[in-house]
């Protein structure tokens, strides 16, 4: 079974003996790290590039969940750093994503190649399997946050969180949003944990601050590492996920639209 990883810079070396493979797509030339856990192969590709260079606006958010279908890859766990706008998902605590909304304007999101339904954007199971690895870890985590995507690369005004709280998110980000509909759009079964690194603008009198936000990630290194390789041994494929049925159907529509079209054409 095949595993990708969807991260900063933390988990290059997830696993002893990561390879540094480059994948070539249509949409671009991607880097990703190779390696073997619990006789699975696991791909772990860093959001932001090698060298952590691309500001949130900046990725190419195409290529990279291209070059993991291309490596054959159909199921894929994503770590995010988040603002928190829920007092009970404080500094350095975990959530897992059910819901989100994209307030992005600014990026590309899309293949364009068909419609797929994305009523769940994150897979159920792969959501499972983390709630029980945090629990075999004994790690507190939130089941279930609603994430809010904006384009970055600025923060947030005050008054933007406060109607973003009133419409009920938990958790800010600039990336998380374009990614779950690049792995639908592939069929790609797609679940997120997120870490809050700080308090969203106007929650709190400390601004945002990007130091801040590394060290809270660094001084959960461990612990986030802990539970990917617990959640990765626990990922079966004995059924399909949601997303690869949701894959299917776009892709049988996409076929039965074009039929038409094209008895239509050879009859005019």
């Amino acid at each position: 079974m095949k595993i990708g990883i969807v991260g900063g810079t933390g988990f290059y070396n997830l696993v002893d003996g990561m390879q540094e493979n480059n994948v070539s797509t249509e949409y671009g030339e991607v880097v990703v790290y190779e390696g073997k856990h619990e006789g699975k192969d696991i791909y772990f590709l860093p959001r932001h590039g090698k060298s952590h260079d691309s500001l949130a606006h900046q990725i190419n958010y195409r290529a990279n969940m291209m070059a993991l279908k291309e490596l054959g890859v159909n199921h894929v766990v994503g770590m995010c750093a988040v603002g928190s706008l829920n007092p009970d998902i404080p500094v350095g605590a975990l959530a897992l994503l059910d819901q989100f909304m994209d307030v992005t304007t600014n990026r590309v999101n899309t293949y364009g190649k068909y419609s797929v339904e994305i009523t769940q954007p994150y897979c159920p199971d792969l959501n499972q399997s983390f709630l029980e690895a945090a629990d075999a870890l004994e790690y507190e985590i939130t089941p279930k946050a609603n994430y809010i995507c904006v384009d970055g690369p600025r923060y947030e005004t005050s008054l933007e969180i406060n109607v973003y709280k009133q419409w009920g998110m938990d958790v800010v980000g600039m990336t998380n949003a374009t990614e779950a509909i690049l792995a639908r759009e592939l069929g790609i079964a797609y679940a997120v944990v997120t870490i809050s690194t700080d308090l969203a603008a106007g929650t709190t009198d400390v601004p945002p601050d990007l130091e801040a936000h590394k060290n809270v990630v660094k001084d959960n290194q461990q612990k986030i590492k802990n539970l990917f390789l617990k959640t990765i041994e626990l990922i079966s494929d004995d059924k399909p996920s949601i997303a690869h049925e949701a894959y299917e159907r776009a892709l049988a529509a996409r076929k039965e639209k074009l039929a038409q079209a094209e008895t239509t054409e050879a009859n005019v």
